[in-house]
């Protein structure tokens, strides 16, 4: 690795950069650094960061990536507040170690791991370091809730079923199948089945039994809940009730009037992900409160008899109407709500909140509520007579938005970052100012260059003001018109080497500076609303292909802008994609006036014409009609041959890097391609029969977000030399892939045939 850094020291003296660099015994930040960033592992829903009910001890999970095993070590430490010291170890480490909780003793910890090859549920004694075996069952559990005093257990493992859900009997294959039109969209959700155990006096914990629900809207025994995402199980601190979340396909005439119910039919979702409450001494299923949707994991007051939870305005409330009125039709944003089981009522404890996915930090016996509400501050709040007020507000600068906290409710504990401080964790007391830095997690960046965050603005042809960050390259030089590359995709805050915890593909924010170009990502202000952007959206196009048209508008705006005050070579702009940004990307290849020079589409939709046919549940056809006001044919065909990609690739003038996640699906034989890899073909043939630059990278092991540090440093190296290949010319000595520049060299005389680029010059190991 030593080699490649000085290899790579060689290419910031080509640029310009290393000078300054060597001057200050700093060297330039490479792809290899980015994956050895620690950071707190995301264990969604719950917390990474939790002190004990005590307040004496604080747990915490971080995540190492390992190259040597490709795999993410992950850590539990338990440390005191005071005595601290860097070198304390973990108390141990494990596979897969998520889902932490206290129990009321302030000793025990009780979490997910693997043992013996599966998922089980195990607890650590954080004074005598003994680990022990909860539950264990032949599957994996995927999610569980604990009781306060650690006696009931709920969990949750996942049904195993054949591909997309179809099952044939041996008869049926001798004989042959009907292949159906499948309805439903629910077969490609998970399915999830209940069990409980509670420890019995005797001193174990007898064998799991299985739960079932009876759905609040058809009345049907469900005993496989369909999932999206979790179940977002809580149990009741006194192991009475549970409450969950699940994918129901009864979706009441009420619900689908309202403003949720309407936005997800219109775009295909199959049902409404209703929240229930279980009584687990009666099986009663009941509805607490009518969310169409909660975000987060629910919080018990310390009684059992009421929960904290973000979401939507419940259907039929006040506070939807509200939400219909300010929003123009659209759901809005989520709001925290108290649930009060006794009552029946539900009450709205504040509008605001910073991260809807995330749970209250305290709730105290006394009634003491800690919200984190913005960016910078969290609120102390407390009811009287059905109000709630803020007793104390808690600023904490430079907050990240996306930040852990762990609160004791009078202390707090943050995951501290930023654009260019790597991840710590810090301590935040409400009589001091700042914060004291209790864990330097990584220090290996101190001796690194980062780029400079400079925050800008630009406005769009239709008068919508955009925010963001520019990364500039370290001794940046202004006068110089530098090439620019665009991450499409959001940035919320946090430390970007790659693009944080998240771990999106392609995008490679400090690497790509430091190589001496510009890196632009887009940010959310406080009080950005979705509904702001929709009524800026261009006017003209059918169904909601102004959504994507506003995307190209944004980029397009954006290096017109940069361009003219100077700082960016319009004819070296850059442009990636991910998810559904990737589909902005191609959709911005085939329609915008301005010349990318280089692209990337990753792990995205595609809204195609393959895409429609194969995803054809009820679900799917609802939101592909949506998006071009009807099907491929008919009077709504010409929507699809003006803006569907598969009819617009000749326009494509931009060399495209195409990278695709398998899901842990090979790809073994040609003519049987997984469905992820099947559906990008339709671009990526089609570029490549219309002699268009293109190249398609599989990482079967990936999921959505790539994880795996191989293939994090693979992505990212690519992504590098791809931007550099084509914006700057450049060329890495010794690529682990020795024929990339081979095939690279081609694909620039098929992009200079069709529109030769002048001015640029081109650099190579033998031509430097």
């Amino acid at each position: 690795m030593k080699s490649n850094h000085c290899l790579w020291n060689i290419a910031c003296i080509m640029t310009g950069l290393a000078v300054g660099a060597a001057a200050q015994g700093k060297r330039s930040i490479v792809p290899s650094d980015c994956v050895t960033v620690h950071y707190l592992k995301d264990d969604y829903p719950h917390s990474p960061i939790q002190f004990n009910p005590q307040g004496t001890l604080f747990s915490y999970l971080l995540k190492s990536p390992n190259l040597q095993t490709n795999e993410n070590d992950i850590s539990l430490y338990v440390r005191p507040l005071l005595g601290i010291s860097r070198t304390t170890g973990p108390a141990f480490n494990a596979p897969g170690i998520s889902s932490m909780q206290w129990l009321a003793d302030g000793r025990h910890i009780v979490f997910l791991a693997r043992d013996k090859g599966a998922y089980a549920i195990e607890s650590l004694d954080t004074t005598t370091g003994k680990r022990e075996v909860l539950v264990r069952t032949g599957a994996d559990i995927v999610e569980y809730s604990i009781d306060r005093s650690g006696s009931t257990i709920v969990f949750a493992t996942q049904q195993q079923e054949g591909e997309r859900g179809l099952q044939w009997t041996p008869e049926e294959i001798a004989t042959g199948y009907r292949i159906p039109f499948n309805e439903s969209g629910l077969y490609i959700f998970a399915k999830r089945r209940l069990f409980i155990t509670r420890w019995d006096k005797g001193g174990f914990w007898p064998t799991p039994s299985p739960l079932t629900v009876r759905s609040p809207f058809s009345d049907k025994t469900i005993s496989d809940l369909p999932t999206y995402q979790r179940l977002y199980l809580s149990l009741s601190p006194d192991g009475r009730r549970l409450v969950f979340r699940y994918l129901d396909e009864k979706m009441p005439d009420e619900w689908k009037a309202s403003p949720f119910g309407r936005r997800t039919s219109t775009i295909g979702f199959p049902g409404v992900v209703v929240t229930v409450l279980l009584d687990l001494n009666t099986g009663v299923t009941s509805v607490p409160a009518r969310f169409p949707f909660i975000t987060s994991l629910p919080l018990w007051s310390s009684d059992s008899g009421s929960f904290v939870v973000a979401g939507y305005s419940p259907v039929g409330s006040n506070w939807e109407k509200e939400d219909f009125a300010k929003y123009k039709g659209n759901p809005g944003e989520v709001h925290l709500f108290r649930v009060m089981l006794h009552s029946g009522l539900t009450d709205k404890v504040v509008d605001h909140i910073a991260n809807g996915y995330e749970q209250p930090l305290y709730w105290g016996e006394e009634g003491r509520l800690l919200v984190h509400t913005s960016d910078n501050s969290v609120s102390e709040l407390t009811e009287s007579a059905g109000r709630w007020k803020a007793l104390n507000v808690w600023t904490i600068p430079h907050l990240y938005r996306n930040a852990a906290l762990a609160s004791d409710g009078q202390r707090i504990i943050g995951d501290y970052q930023d654009t260019t401080t790597p991840p710590s964790l810090s301590l935040y007391e409400p009589d001091r100012q700042g914060g004291t830095t209790l864990v330097r997690l990584n220090p290996q960046f101190d001796d690194l260059t980062l780029a400079s965050p400079r925050e800008v603005q630009w406005t769009t042809s239709t008068g919508y003001e955009v925010h963001g960050v520019l990364l500039e390259p370290p001794y940046f030089k202004p006068g110089i018109a530098y090439p620019l590359v665009i991450q499409t995709k959001p940035y919320s805050g946090q430390f970007v080497c790659d693009t944080g915890d998240s771990h999106y593909p392609s995008f490679v924010p400090e690497p790509i500076a430091n190589a001496g170009m510009l890196y632009l990502m887009r940010t959310y202000p406080e009080d950005y609303l979705e509904q702001d952007e929709r009524e800026h959206y261009p006017k003209g196009y059918p169904g909601q292909i102004a959504e994507a048209a506003f995307q190209m508008d944004i980029w397009d705006s954006a290096v017109k802008a940069f361009s003219a005050r100077g700082l960016v070579d319009s004819n070296r702009v850059g442009l990636i994609g991910f998810s559904r940004s990737g589909w902005y990307t191609e959709f911005a290849l085939a329609h915008s006036k301005i010349r990318y020079r280089a692209a990337t589409a990753a792990d995205n939709a595609e809204y195609s014409l393959g895409e429609s046919w194969y995803l054809h549940t009820t679900g799917s056809i609802q939101g592909y009609d949506a998006m071009y006001s009807g099907p491929p044919f008919g009077s709504s065909l010409k929507n699809w041959l003006d803006y569907s990609v598969s009819f617009n690739l000749d326009k494509f003038h931009t060399p495209l890097l195409m990278e695709e996640m398998g899901y842990g699906r090979q790809y073994t034989n040609r003519h049987e391609p997984p469905d992820t890899l099947a559906m990008s073909f339709e671009v990526f043939a089609g570029l490549n029969r219309l002699n268009k630059p293109v190249e398609l990278y599989y990482y079967p092991n990936e999921e959505h977000q790539i994880d795996h540090p191989k293939a994090r440093l693979a992505t990212l190296q690519r992504n590098l030399d791809w931007y550099r290949f084509w914006l700057q010319g450049y060329e890495r000595p010794n690529p682990e892939d020795p024929d990339q520049y081979l095939r690279w060299r081609h694909l620039r005389t098929l992009e200079q045939h069709e529109a030769p680029t002048e001015g640029l010059q081109y650099r190579t190991p033998d031509n430097p």
